[in-house]
């Protein structure tokens, strides 16, 4: 299994999650793609952490999504399908860094790290979080 890969200094995880088909295999790790013959299943969070928020994202059009980060909460996006490039800026230390995420890869955003979703070909994304949407803790940052 591909562990994630740190940006940032760890304030940003990426993971590539691996597709799996050889059904012995499917208990080897808590996130997955699973290629069935009825269709894909990703598994892409299990953790004794509950989800407060998760939203549907289509990944449409030619404007950036995002431009903010978060004082307090930590998002995880998975692509589902298309690619998107997500750029990403610690506010403290204004280092940047900006990443090409096909469908399979798993993104954590943590507090303090602004981000902008921008779409390379359009598809569909899940975005969850442990902690609930504050509309407070949304601060506009333009990348």
């Amino acid at each position: 299994m591909s562990e994630f890969t740190d940006y940032l200094g760890g304030k940003v995880q990426r993971q590539v999650l691996p597709v799996l088909t050889d059904p012995r295999l499917v208990a080897a790790s808590a996130r997955k793609r699973i290629a069935l013959p009825q269709g894909e299943l990703a598994q892409i969070y299990s953790d004794s952490v509950g989800i407060h928020y998760i939203a549907c994202v289509e990944l449409s059009g030619s404007f950036p999504r995002g431009n903010h980060y978060h004082r307090n909460k930590e998002e995880w996006i998975y692509v589902m399908r298309g690619k998107v490039r997500l750029v990403v800026e610690n506010v403290e230390s204004r280092e940047r860094e900006s990443l090409e995420c096909p469908a399979g890869d798993l993104v954590v955003v943590y507090p303090g790290i602004a981000h902008a979703v921008h779409v390379l070909e359009p598809g569909l994304a899940v975005e969850f979080s442990p902690q609930e949407f504050d509309p407070a803790d949304v601060v506009r940052y333009p990348l």
